[in-house]
């Protein structure tokens, strides 16, 4: 019976059920937006997701938005004010103690503090102090000068733990990170002393440049910028420097590697040659 029913009435069964799924399809659409207010002025509206893409809008604090997709961080948005379209990046526009957005604030910087766990990197001396305990420390206080300006940070590690060395360039293209930082102490089997940054790829030069640029008054001779093959550079195509902060091997050297207020000048010059770079390398309405 129920079969003879269904075939007499076929037609209008198939119409029931489209507009079911239609409908359902709508609703679930309408719950899926989310509507948001930007938080600090400047927020950039982009026609793409990612600081590259060209700038159409600077948006005001309290913009209302309706959050149409997401992507890798960014959010598709639209405006309620004129309807127009566009992406932003999603922590710069829900930053909670962030006033003004600049340039810095829309990157993503991976940090990479060397070595770890097993893998105690160089050694002073007299082998009591480890290369893997002063990159953590520099990375953690570069992490936190950082983070007044906004900008989107990840660690490839936040403890004494070993990272393979294949991963680590992995956490850059995953998250397409606009600058990579490594951090190290150098180590020579003949008398050395002075900081250097090292790049692999062309989209890595004027980073490194930019970072050499700040560092020069650092009380250790500034060694300059040299291209070098290391995994970490050379296996990411996103813009990647590595930075050796001292020859811990070095007695002179290492006074300074040990203090905090040493570490604390590397974090202060690295945001303000990062500040230059991307305020050089993007658009801003």
């Amino acid at each position: 019976m129920v079969k003879k029913w269904l075939l007499s009435n076929l037609i209008g069964v198939i119409i029931t059920t489209v507009v079911l799924l239609t409908t359902v399809g709508l609703i679930v659409s309408l719950i899926s937006k989310t509507e948001t207010f930007t938080r600090p002025d400047n927020v950039q509206l982009r026609t793409g997701p990612g600081r590259q893409y060209r700038s159409t809008a600077s948006l005001k604090r309290g913009t209302k938005l309706i959050i149409l997709d997401k992507q890798n961080g960014w959010w598709h948005v639209r405006r309620s004010d004129n309807e127009k379209t566009g992406w932003v990046a999603s922590w710069v526009a829900n930053a909670v103690n962030l006033k003004h957005a600049t340039a810095l604030s829309e990157a993503t910087i991976v940090l990479d503090p060397g070595h770890g766990g097993t893998d105690t990197g160089a050694l002073s001396k007299n082998g009591k102090y480890k290369e893997k305990t002063y990159t953590l420390r520099t990375a953690r206080l570069v992490r936190s000068a950082l983070a007044p300006s906004g900008a989107r940070i990840l660690m490839t590690r936040d403890s004494d733990n070993i990272v393979p060395l294949l991963k680590i360039p992995l956490v850059g293209e995953k998250y397409k990170a606009d600058a990579q930082i490594s951090f190290h102490f150098d180590s020579s089997t003949v008398s050395a002393s002075g900081i250097s940054q090292y790049y692999y790829h062309k989209n890595g030069q004027n980073l490194a440049q930019a970072l050499s640029d700040s560092l020069n008054n650092m009380p250790l001779t500034n060694r300059g910028v040299d291209t070098a093959p290391y995994i970490v550079l050379k296996d990411t195509t996103q813009p990647a420097v590595l930075l050796e902060n001292g020859f811990i091997n070095n007695n002179k050297d290492l006074k300074y590697i040990r203090k905090t207020s040493y570490q604390k000048k590397i974090a202060k010059n690295v945001v303000a040659g990062l500040t230059t770079y991307f305020t050089k390398n993007t658009e801003m309405k």
